[in-house]
């Protein structure tokens, strides 16, 4: 019988995965350029890999729990710096008719989709530890889903909201976000491990 401690910790461990997604995909609705077909395959993508990445990384807790944990920090950071540097030397040499960085490319949605979630790996490791069986670790899993599904497409329409921002200062603060989560990620893994 699952209990409602059990459904409170996955509930919150949801949330906090998917802040980094709501955080991105604000920036991503500032520009203004996605569809809502790509709109609900960001947040499909988001949502995807935000729950693949602690499926992974249960699967593999018996494997270097050491080298996966100092892997995936270096990995979302250099990801989520590159994007972001693109995006903030776009938006310091925006010219209105220039085609801008499109964050509506599926490339781009799957580069952020990884790098926002390649953190994961290590609360599905955690899983194990916080004594859930195969079935709790499956439901938290499909809760991170929903959660971040959910979250992603909030952040998208509250980005598409806020009108007085421009393209050249949207593109520059999306990439200094992107570049902070990834330094964040970075400094997250040092403070844990000191």
């Amino acid at each position: 019988m699952l209990s409602i401690g059990f459904f409170i910790q996955a509930f919150f461990l949801g949330l906090a995965l998917s802040m980094d997604c709501f955080t991105v995909s604000i920036t991503c609705g500032l520009q203004k350029t996605l569809s809502k077909k790509r709109t609900l395959l960001m947040a499909f993508f988001f949502a995807f890999f935000q729950a693949l990445m602690p499926l992974i990384g249960s699967v593999f807790s018996s494997f270097a729990f050491d080298f996966l944990e100092s892997m995936t920090s270096w990995i979302s950071f250099a990801l989520l710096f590159i994007i972001g540097l693109k995006m903030f030397l776009e938006g310091r040499n925006y010219k209105l008719k220039e085609k801008v960085f499109d964050v509506s490319s599926m490339k781009v949605i799957l580069l952020l989709s990884i790098a926002t979630s390649i953190d994961a790996l290590i609360v599905g490791i955690s899983f194990v530890g916080m004594g859930w069986v195969v079935g709790e670790q499956l439901l938290a899993i499909v809760l991170i889903f929903v959660i971040t599904f959910i979250m992603s497409l909030t952040g998208v329409k509250t980005g598409e909201k806020v009108n007085f921002i421009k393209p050249p200062f949207a593109l520059i603060t999306g990439g200094l976000i992107l570049i902070l989560i990834g330094v964040k990620t970075i400094l997250q893994h040092y403070i844990t491990a000191a």
